[in-house]
């Protein structure tokens, strides 16, 4: 799941983008006010400015924000009236795209997933998403709010069959011969070993996620 930023004093252009993101793969933030600076950026995906209402002390403030997304990656996106051109002659540079206010509707969400694709931000097609957690079978690797998680292979492999088959319960038994086939002779143990090592890598709440059923084995649940 994408962290979407938006920075706005209009309320109408507010309610309309919530409406949009809805049911898609975005965490959706509002910040009401542009002096507040870019929070925990590393787990924000795209910064959305709304400058269709705005007052002149605002423009150092998003310049600042700015700064903060151009040094972590951010996308960045203005939302801007079609009388306020002139804003991008001055700061064009500073942003991957814009949409003029009225074509929310037809445009926002193409717009910033082109954004995010071109920044290799959107998780691949052969990936498996819970929340901030991304397996992403083609790179081989393990994210979670962007930040990557240094995992073996057997303890990639672990959690993608659990992802792959959310809320089914697998025996020590059933995971030995699916993630270490019939030549591996470790032991349930080695289970057991490999899980703990995987949960105390990943993150809270997401470790969580991989839980323990009692006397049976291991089982991937988003819901904690």
């Amino acid at each position: 799941m994408i962290k979407a930023l938006l920075y706005t004093k209009n309320k109408i252009n507010e309610n309309k983008i919530n409406e949009i993101l809805e049911g898609k793969d975005f965490a959706f933030q509002v910040e009401k006010s542009f002096n507040d600076l870019l929070p925990r950026p590393k787990d924000t995906g795209i910064v959305i400015f709304d400058i269709t209402v705005k007052d002149k002390g605002d423009d150092v403030p998003i310049k600042n924000i700015i700064k903060i997304a151009n040094k972590h990656n951010i996308a960045r996106l203005v939302i801007l009236k079609p009388d306020q051109i002139s804003f991008l002659s001055e700061d064009e540079a500073s942003f991957d795209d814009f949409i003029f206010d009225n074509r929310l509707e037809e445009e926002f969400l193409l717009r910033i997933k082109i954004i995010l694709q071109k920044k290799d931000l959107l998780p691949s097609k052969n990936a498996i998403v819970a929340g901030g957690l991304i397996l992403d079978m083609d790179k081989f690797e393990i994210t979670v709010d962007r930040r990557p998680v240094e995992a073996t292979f057997k303890e990639f492999e672990l959690l993608k069959i659990l992802m792959q088959n959310q809320n089914k319960v697998f025996t020590r038994n059933k995971l030995l011969s699916a993630v270490w086939e019939y030549d591996f002779y470790g032991g349930s143990r080695t289970v057991d070993v490999h899980m703990r090592r995987l949960r105390s890598k990943i993150p809270p709440p997401y470790n969580l996620m991989l839980k323990t059923v009692r006397n049976v084995g291991y089982m991937f649940s988003p819901q904690i």
